[in-house]
């Protein structure tokens, strides 16, 4: 019965000679047009994906999917950003952290300060002393008195301790850090 259908008739088997239609023109893969496009875009990984996938079905397709250097350039253009993206961000991270350090460092040494100060106070109001009597340090610090252990600046800088009680609205100690890395508190009014 298929040798009266007309050789191009949809209706002739697969197995029939002259049945297949003739392939059309390639069409465009999707997945690499969306590769270029994110990868114009600046979406990263977005291309990078899309690429691979594109490259992928234009390979299995055997000709009748088109696009491959729309692929490779979103591929170009995504690994560019990342590579970019990552060049940038870790300086950024490490500026960062050794900002926040810097300021950690810088709260911490302050106070230790305030601190000692209080201890000193404390010391001076238990035993009726005043400003220029000189500070028994053996009564303030060690295990179970008001500072466990002498201070350290926790940026390496170096303590000077006074060994008199202060006048009112002067520091007991004074980092080494002071001017460079502010390391001294902005108002001494209470201390």
């Amino acid at each position: 019965m298929e040798q009266n259908l007309p050789p191009n008739s949809p209706y002739r088997s697969p197995e029939s000679p002259g049945s297949a239609f003739p392939p059309g023109p390639p069409r465009t893969s999707g997945f690499a047009i969306s590769s270029l496009v994110t990868g114009i875009l600046g979406m990263g990984i977005v291309p990078v994906v899309l690429g691979h996938v594109a490259l992928s079905k234009i390979k299995k397709a055997m000709g009748t999917l088109q696009g491959r250097g729309l692929a490779i350039a979103g591929l170009v253009l995504g690994y560019v950003q990342i590579a970019a993206y990552v060049l940038l961000i870790i300086p950024i991270l490490f500026i960062g952290a050794g900002a926040w350090k810097k300021g950690s460092d810088r709260a911490g040494c302050i106070l230790n300060q305030r601190n000692v100060q209080q201890a000193v106070r404390a010391y001076e109001a238990q035993h009726g002393l005043k400003p220029g009597d000189p500070i028994d340090w053996t009564e303030i610090v060690g295990p179970g008195k008001p500072l466990e252990k002498e201070p350290t600046c926790p940026a390496m800088g170096t303590y000077e301790i006074a060994d008199h009680i202060p006048a009112a609205g002067t520091a007991v100690v004074e980092c080494s850090k002071a001017s460079t890395d502010k390391h001294a508190p902005a108002d001494l009014s209470g201390w």
